[in-house]
């Protein structure tokens, strides 16, 4: 499925991520990964719908999903946090 081979790719990106600009780069693309978690997870609900999975795989993938998509927002936040706390007077970093 290429949308959760683009989630694991948005975070191997991340994790690379060394200086200010790239900080800034990784709060887009962590927007960018809640995103495409939602889309897996609407693609998962209308598989459960149509009874292409079970009700136990969709619980699961669900809740994994949903963790994903709290430790994006949390990175996100970190990273944003980080960023103001290095801007100066003059509200540049």
């Amino acid at each position: 499925m290429d949308e959760l081979s683009q989630c694991m790719k948005i975070i191997v990106i991340i994790n690379l991520k060394k200086d200010i600009e790239d900080y800034k780069e990784s709060v887009k693309l962590l927007k960018n990964l809640k995103t495409r978690v939602e889309i897996l997870k609407i693609y998962f609900l209308i598989a459960w719908d149509m009874h292409f999975v079970s009700h136990q795989f969709f619980a699961e993938i669900n809740d994994r999903l949903e963790e994903v998509g709290r430790e994006a927002s949390s990175w996100k936040n970190w990273f944003e946090e980080y960023l103001i706390s290095l801007k100066g007077s003059d509200g540049q970093i």
